[in-house]
């Protein structure tokens, strides 16, 4: 039988054997008691209508979270362009844990649940389950910093069935800590006033973009390029963690 250490390894390794791939394990419970699910919301959110199917209600034998974090460097913006309902990058992230449960069912017999993005959808405080399982710290930008990548990563969930050896949260890694925070300085809309992230500023942010499609997509039908939001990255391109 499989030790729970072991079993961790193993399905890491798997998923880090796909290009740009980072992966950590969590307690689903750990997760639901998060900050995130404590705090009280500024308000609705916009909600994308990406292709993710929502999801009613989680499996009980579910216990476990994997995190993927795919890596989104620079030299590749169109893994954020909004094209055709989704981006490259949420299109990626579902086909990686598509076949991650396939590999859990066949390998091991385990039940896997790929999440969708969003909480509204079924999905899982992503940032949350992130740090809670190492795969990085919440930075001055409000966003994840890989020790590797910085904040230039992407995230998604998959239930597990069963009990894992979960991963642990990162010690000693606090780049923020003597940062001249570039990030909030280079917001074209000042959403972090007294140094806080404001999401209802950056929403205009979000918003002017969504209204200022431009033709860099790929060639559609009718022999055009088809039109892409391109969502502003300057706090996170700012960011010297991972440059």
């Amino acid at each position: 039988m499989t030790s729970k250490a072991s079993l961790t390894t193993e399905v890491i390794s798997q998923a880090e054997s796909y290009h740009g791939v980072r992966a950590r394990v969590v307690r689903l419970k750990d997760v639901l008691e998060g900050s995130s699910y404590q705090a009280t919301s500024e308000g609705p959110r916009h909600i994308d209508q990406m292709d993710d199917v929502p999801i009613d209600n989680w499996p009980a034998t579910a216990q476990t979270v994997l995190v993927l974090g795919l890596n989104h460097p620079e030299k590749d913006p169109r893994l954020d362009y909004w094209e055709r309902g989704d981006t490259w990058g949420n299109r990626r992230l579902r086909e990686l844990s598509g076949l991650m449960k396939l590999w859990l069912r066949e390998k091991y017999d385990l039940a896997a649940l790929p999440l969708p993005y969003h909480v509204e959808k079924g999905g899982l405080f992503l940032k949350d389950a992130a740090v809670l399982s190492g795969m990085g710290v919440i930075g001055q930008n409000n966003l994840l910093l890989h020790p590797e990548w910085g904040p230039r990563i992407r995230l998604r969930s998959i239930l597990l069935e069963g009990d894992f050896q979960t991963t642990e949260a990162l010690e000693g890694f606090t780049p923020c800590e003597t940062c001249e925070v570039f990030c909030q300085n280079a917001c074209p809309v000042n959403a972090f006033p007294q140094g806080k992230y404001s999401w209802s500023t950056c929403v205009k942010q979000i918003n002017a973009n969504v209204e200022n499609k431009v033709p860099d997509g790929e060639i559609g039908e009718n022999g055009k390029r088809n039109l892409v939001i391109k969502y502003c990255r300057a706090c996170e391109l700012s960011c010297p963690v991972g440059a």
